[in-house]
């Protein structure tokens, strides 16, 4: 805070801190979007300057607002305070120093105070609410993602979609669980101040009360659902049609296989597929195989994937398998086992239902979505009108 008191200038900071500046040491008042001084750069801030144009005192801080500062100066018998707009050095060579400063340098003088802006407690408070929220998006994720471990590997993508979703949605819930608690620890700690300084039971109402979000974490929240709704778009429509495809495609090539296919003893191996990126860099990957009959084909991805190879040592499979092919076509090929039962067990059936849900559900998280940009709009309009009452 900053008064005119008895004609000098007085600047109030936390903690009880108290500046008194004389009238006739005070030379100007400016505030400044950047500055720098002998040692270091520095933001936006409020300067009381001496005769020589030297730092008496230091607020950091947007200051000028509906010209408060210009009616203190004016109580304390000082000149209109100015302000001065700056640029990066760049800029200011490009509008050729007409309209801005680069930078203006300002020593400090005899004296010089900086005004408490905030706690000296605030870089405990701060660590310690970065300690509870990494506490409680730890927890969130955890819990998050815990379902879809414990799913078995055979649900596929739906075993990933839910890893995913619970992982974004313990994130979310994570945060809100912080900030509620940050927030209850504030209030019963400000209570309890109350009630000691008091010597009596503070009304808990005016302590713990429901806080309005703020409009940063609202548009945290829009933002999060838009992204929610494009996942949820992928992994809907997009899964549950790529499912479809892919069990039509599979039932079809059974089909055939069970009516014209004749069977031959193979083995089940690794065929490695080396592929180069544009940095050079080759990557392996193994490739379940067919081999019958002196050849060598691809095992085809039914029900969801194709046959496992040995987890511990992939390139030394050799399985013995029956493999059934159709007579004039021998690369169209698969395991017995791999047609003896339902290409939609498995997989394709946790992927479509899922699928479904999440497709059902899309309406309703667009329609969500757009009520929260309404809101949003329908909020700032408010503060922007606020805004301009006083005007």
């Amino acid at each position: 805070m900053l008064r005119a008191e008895d004609g000098n200038l007085v600047g109030y900071g936390f903690g009880g801190q108290r500046v008194v500046i004389p009238a006739d040491s005070a030379g100007a008042v400016v505030t400044v979007n950047r500055y720098r001084t002998e040692h270091a750069r520095h933001g936006r801030a409020l300067l009381v300057l001496d005769r020589k144009q030297r730092i008496l005192l230091r607020a950091g801080g947007l200051w000028e607002t509906y010209g408060e500062v210009a009616r203190v100066c004016r109580a304390a018998g000082l000149p209109e305070p100015r302000h001065v707009r700056t640029v990066g050095s760049r800029s200011a060579r490009r509008s050729g120093g007409r309209s801005a400063r680069a930078w203006p340098h300002y020593q400090k003088a005899p004296g010089y105070r900086r005004l408490l802006m905030a706690p000296r407690t605030t870089p405990l408070r701060l660590l310690a609410g970065a300690a509870l929220f990494l506490l409680t998006i730890g927890f969130g994720i955890f819990l998050g993602v815990l379902p879809a471990v414990l799913l078995p590997e055979w649900f596929g993508a739906v075993r990933t979609l839910t890893g995913i979703i619970g992982g974004v949605l313990g994130l979310a819930a994570g945060i809100w669980l912080g900030a509620a608690i940050r927030h209850q620890t504030v209030d019963a700690l400000r209570w309890a101040v109350s009630s000691w300084t008091a010597r009596t039971v503070a009304p808990p109402g005016r302590f713990f009360c429901r806080r309005e979000p703020s409009a940063r974490w609202a548009a945290l929240g829009t933002v999060g659902l838009a992204g929610l709704i494009v996942a949820m778009v992928g992994w809907g429509p997009g899964v549950g049609i790529a499912s479809l495809a892919h069990g039509l495609r599979d039932s079809a090539l059974v089909a055939e296989l069970r009516a014209h296919g004749v069977t031959a003893s193979g083995l089940l191996i690794d065929v490695p597929r080396y592929s180069t990126d544009s940095n050079g860099e080759t990557t392996e990957t193994d490739v379940p195989t067919l081999s019958f009959l002196g050849q060598e084909v691809t095992d085809p991805s039914i029900g969801g994937q194709p046959l496992p190879l040995d987890r511990y040592d992939p390139s030394g499979t050799r399985r013995p398998v029956t493999v059934v092919f159709l007579p004039l076509d021998s690369g169209t090929a698969a395991a017995r086992q791999q047609i003896t039962g339902s290409v939609w067990h498995g997989a394709p059936t946790a992927n479509m239902i899922s699928a479904s849900l999440l497709t059902l559900a899309l309406p309703t998280a667009v329609w969500g979505f757009v009520r929260r940009v309404r809101r949003l709009r329908r909020r700032r309009l408010g503060i922007l009108l606020d805004d301009l009452g006083p005007a």
